[in-house]
């Protein structure tokens, strides 16, 4: 079976194609079309699946969607909809109408056809849930989903077993876990539905020892039954475009002045930040206390949804050891759904398939490109370049000469973090790195940390981790064990924390082989790497890409397959 997914429109659009229960291709729209976060109808991201795979629109079986708008359609009609204005629109006016005379709730699932195409939409929370357990190394485990919404949903309670997903309870819109964080992230400055990270990494900064927001942050929920709910006279979200933000004047009124994006930021902006985070652990912990409760007893868990990006929330859930086991994939945002829905739609409509246990352990689903290719790009640019005998190691040299170096190799990451295909890579021991870099190649704010790339098998003697512990996504952070922390003061957060990720010689062999030869040189195994991209701009996907990029900014190398150019 031959399936397409696509996902227009909202947040960030992609697509995916999955051949005979293989997941064959995926990316965003965004690297294509060079347009960070584009929601545009991926129609670049469908033509590279469909080439990638040599085969046309006419030789896929099933189309899928990871939103079901019968959801949104029904509760619309009583509104808003009435006479036609397009023939087109009687895609949703018939069934507006008949939903008016049925009274009843909108189906799991909804389908057209036409010129023998089957589009079937999934309901959006069941396909972050597919993206995450379809993709662990468990046949059995619980399920928690959360974002800001999907059609009605900003939760989802469930069971993975065999190759079913079983629902067991939701929360409802407006209540929302990711939109309660996309406030604060909305009154500190920044951009909702963006910029949660940079509210993430001021949160660090959280002085909670003496933090006058922390009671007041807790205001603004309740937790009972298994679930939480907001005090919405706190917020304005919920009204979508008719207010300008998403908190309102009683939200000020608690808090103080909103920061405004150019406005330094002071020491109370980090405590609010930091309130906002602990109020968000406290939530998330007690909905996973009922998850357990009420779960398979299996002691594995599978989180998705926005929320699953808290990379310092994950971390800790690790160090409190809630569950034994728990699995988050490289995407568990919207960036994600395309997969999960194909995924899911492959073990629901496939009824003879049988589910194999497949632990995914890499995002390399993007484009790749031969060295015929990145050669013929060079010449044609008339860019002066050199052949290294053996690159890894002139590189790893370069690097432990404070040498910045954008690294372009393999098929391209599918998520928001590079993994050691389309980074940029610096060392680690320089304690004025990170700034270098904010200032010099990022060009973003100085508070928000760089991930460190270490060798797996090295990974527990710098980092609070067990021997057998992996982190192939940068998904949690890890404390840095005491005695290295003036060793890689660029990969040490103020809380002494870094975003990890364990690289394994079999998954990703000439990434392993550049930090051996930068251990062999420094005795440090590990390397600073951050996506390559500009600040607003999409992680380079091409070669041309690369070079513009390299070019545009302060880097001093590009290792671009084989090749390396210098300014």
């Amino acid at each position: 079976m031959k399936i397409l997914s696509i996902y227009p429109y909202t947040h960030i659009s992609s697509a995916a194609l999955m051949i005979d229960g293989q997941l064959k291709a995926a990316i965003s729209e965004e690297r294509l079309n060079r347009i960070k976060m584009s929601t545009a109808f991926p129609i670049k991201s469908i033509n590279w699946c469909l080439e990638k795979c040599k085969i046309k629109l006419s030789n896929i079986d099933l189309i899928v969607i990871p939103w079901n708008p019968s959801h949104n359609i029904n509760t619309a009609s009583s509104r808003w909809i009435n006479d036609l204005r397009w023939r087109g629109e009687m895609l949703t006016n018939i069934p507006i109408h008949l939903m008016k005379i049925l009274d009843e709730k909108p189906s799991k699932t909804m389908s057209i056809e036409f010129n023998n195409k089957k589009i079937i939409y999934l309901n959006h929370h069941e396909c972050h849930a597919a993206s995450a357990y379809y993709t662990s190394p468990f046949n059995k485990s619980d399920i928690l989903t959360i974002d800001g919404h999907g059609e009605v949903d900003s939760c989802f309670f469930g069971k993975g077993v065999n190759k079913l997903i079983i629902e067991k309870d939701t929360i409802k819109y407006p209540h929302s876990i990711g939109l309660f964080y996309g406030t604060f992230t909305n009154f500190l400055g920044f951009k909702p539905d963006s910029d949660e990270w940079k509210a993430m990494a001021l949160s660090s900064y959280k002085f909670r020892e003496k933090n006058p927001f922390l009671k007041k942050s807790e205001k603004l929920f309740k937790l009972k039954n298994g679930k939480f709910e907001l005090d919405l006279s706190y917020f304005d979200y919920y009204l979508f475009d008719r207010k300008k933000n998403f908190f309102n004047e009683k939200f000020i009124d608690l808090f103080g002045r909103p920061r405004i994006k150019t406005e330094k930021i002071s020491k109370h902006h980090y405590q609010i930040a930091g309130a906002m985070q602990n109020s968000f652990e406290k939530i998330v912990f007690y909905l996973l206390k009922n998850l357990k409760d009420n779960g398979t007893k299996s002691n594995n868990l599978v989180l998705a949804g926005g929320a699953a990006m808290n990379c310092v929330f994950n971390g800790l859930l690790d160090r409190k050891n809630v569950y034994k086991n728990v699995y988050i994939p490289a995407y568990p945002d919207d960036t994600g759904v395309t997969i999960g829905a194909t995924y899911l739609a492959n073990f629901r409509y496939n009824k003879k398939i049988k589910r194999k246990i497949y632990h995914e352990k890499h995002n390399y689903f993007g484009p790749s490109f031969s060295d015929r290719e990145i050669l013929n790009e060079l010449k044609k640019s008339k860019i002066t370049f050199e052949k290294p005998k053996n690159l890894e190691k002139f590189i790893a040299k370069k690097i432990s000469e404070n040498r910045l170096v954008g690294w372009f190799q393999g098929s391209m990451e599918f998520s928001h973090r590079a993994l050691g295909n389309r980074s940029i890579l610096a060392d680690p021991r320089n304690q004025r790195m990170k700034d270098i870099l904010n200032q010099a190649i990022k060009f973003r704010e100085g508070f928000r940390p760089f991930a460190p790339s270490v060798l797996e098998e090295d990974a527990s003697k710098i980092f609070e981790l067990n021997k057998k512990d992996r982190i192939y996504f940068m998904e949690k952070t890890a404390l840095v064990r005491t005695n290295w922390r003036k060793k890689i003061p660029a990969v040490t957060h103020v809380d002494n924390t870094a975003r990890v990720q364990t690289v394994n010689k079999k998954i990703n062999p000439k990434f392993y082989k550049l930090i051996s030869e930068f251990k062999s040189i420094t005795g440090v195994p590990l390397l600073v790497n951050t996506s390559f991209n500009l600040n607003g701009e999409p992680i380079v996907c091409t070669p041309n890409d690369a070079i513009r990029t390299f070019f545009s900014c302060g880097l001093d190398l590009l290792a671009i397959g084989d090749y390396v150019i210098k300014k």
